[in-house]
């Protein structure tokens, strides 16, 4: 009865429409092992184009994205709140954010909500969905228009805004070299910009500044000497004042700085300093396997 009533045809009208205008998606407790549904669900909605922001506790970033503690957390407006059931987060607190967010639905992949999440929602006039794989409803809807919609077309990114991670994970001068280093590891990335508490760009540290901080190779160092420099502040070893970019210039712009000062990686900033996103010579490989893929479908 649940199900029937959350998959009828009005509510899957209301769906449909909600599909045509959200972008920004908040996905609750997805897994971070690649053997999950919710993490392959979450990589083809990044593939569509949509803004993913996960919420996971304890995890600083997954796929290449920030993550957040809890839906509120997340500094833009969010469309749609997904829900995976077998995690530990908590339902209710998912939907009270999601209705602070101003969310337009909240959405439970493979089981149903508790009755007072249900009553909740409904009062605040969110759609909720149940029982329902986002993923697949996004993946029909574009595949059911005859032309898809201007917004879903793949256009050439201009501008760095298009093509720079938002909101990147971050150090302060205080953090450690060890901390750091597991950031790094865990997010596959090798570059991390360094803030103050109000989030104002410092500095920027990297993969090659810890090589140049690595004890020499021709000794091996004792553990002393090496908790020394796992305890090391990255204030000591990140490049201070480093060259930026804002997100209204060009990617040509962001090109020829790179190449001009030997950067594979520009702190993004905006009102003053402050630090908006990252763009990273990975960036452009991307742009350009998706230009090559979109020129090779019209040949």
């Amino acid at each position: 009865m649940l199900r029937e009533e959350t998959n009828s045809y009005p509510a899957r009208r209301q769906q449909k429409q909600i599909l045509e205008t959200a972008r920004r998606i908040a996905v609750v407790d997805l897994k971070t092992d690649p053997i999950f549904k919710s993490y392959t669900h979450t990589q083809k909605l990044i593939e569509y184009g949509l803004e993913i922001a996960p919420v996971i506790s304890n995890c600083e970033s997954i796929l290449g994205l920030a993550c957040y503690g809890r839906v509120l957390n997340i500094p833009e407006p969010v469309d749609i709140v997904q829900f995976y059931t077998d995690g530990k987060a908590d339902i209710m607190e998912a939907a009270r954010d999601a209705i602070q967010k101003g969310a337009k639905a909240f959405w439970v992949e493979t089981d149903v909500a508790p009755k007072d999440v249900r009553v909740l929602l409904k009062n605040a006039g969110v759609c909720l969905v149940e029982y329902d794989c986002l993923q697949k409803e996004y993946e029909q809807f574009l595949n059911g228009c005859a032309a898809a919609p201007a917004i879903w077309d793949w256009q050439p990114a201009r501008h760095v805004r298009e093509r720079m991670t938002r909101y990147p994970i971050t150090m302060t001068p205080r953090s450690s070299i060890q901390s750091a280093l597991e950031a790094m590891k865990r997010g596959h990335f090798r570059h991390l910009p360094v803030v103050d508490e109000t989030n104002h760009l410092l500095a920027m540290f990297s993969d090659r500044d810890l090589r140049l901080m690595y004890p020499s190779p021709t000794f091996e160092p004792d553990e002393h000497e090496m908790e020394k420099f796992r305890a090391t502040p990255v204030a000591d070893a990140a490049a201070f004042n480093p060259v930026s970019i804002l997100p209204d210039a060009t990617l040509e712009d962001a090109a020829d700085l790179m190449l001009r000062w030997n950067v594979e990686a520009l702190p993004v900033i905006a009102d003053g300093e402050y630090l908006v996103g990252i763009i990273t010579v990975s960036d452009f490989l991307k742009e350009y396997l998706e230009h090559r893929e979109q020129r090779n479908k019209h040949h």
